[in-house]
């Protein structure tokens, strides 16, 4: 390598070194933000037709009531699957989110919004009621391992207009 080519590198390395410890480092998120994150992660996993993503953000000790149904873990999978061959909608949108941190438990309630309109990129407020569907999720969570999972779930049905004014509050 020529001088001049050690030069550059030099002072190109020093350059990039000067400006990462110029940037101001950004605080590891909060336990709120990571609630928020799995929510969305949630969303996500089932508008991409993942139910494995899904469940995996379930405890072991998942506990869920469905409609005043029980369910458990697996038959969420169960549920999630089905869903997702009957190929009923194809977006997952959070509506709205309240979350409440207690050291390490949290409770969170979402309005989710399963839309059938083939244009994912549409807004909520342009589905027609004929094109979406909505559940109120009222989530327990625990963190486990340092990550969040939810421990227990209650979920019904709710009309687009309920999901559009949002859950309200967690109470404790």
């Amino acid at each position: 390598m020529s001088r001049r080519a050690w030069w550059i590198l030099s002072a190109a390395c020093g350059l990039f070194l000067a400006l990462w410890l110029a940037m101001p480092s950004r605080p590891p998120p909060t336990p709120e933000e990571q609630v928020r994150a799995l929510l969305e992660e949630a969303a996500r996993a089932a508008g991409d037709r993942k139910a494995d993503r899904v469940v995996a953000l379930l405890s072991d000790r998942f506990d869920g009531v469905a409609e005043g149904e029980h369910v458990a873990r697996e038959e969420v999978k169960r549920l999630l699957a089905l869903e997702l061959m009957r190929g009923e909608w194809v977006s997952v949108t959070l509506s709205s989110a309240q979350v409440v941190v207690d050291g390490k438990r949290a409770r969170a309630h979402v309005d989710a919004v399963l839309g059938r309109a083939a244009d994912r990129g549409r807004g909520l407020a342009a589905l027609l009621p004929g094109e979406a569907s909505a559940h109120r999720f009222r989530l327990d969570l625990e963190e486990e391992g340092g990550r969040w999972r939810v421990v227990a779930a209650r979920w019904r049905r709710i009309s687009l207009e309920e999901a559009l004014s949002g859950p309200g509050p967690p109470d404790w």
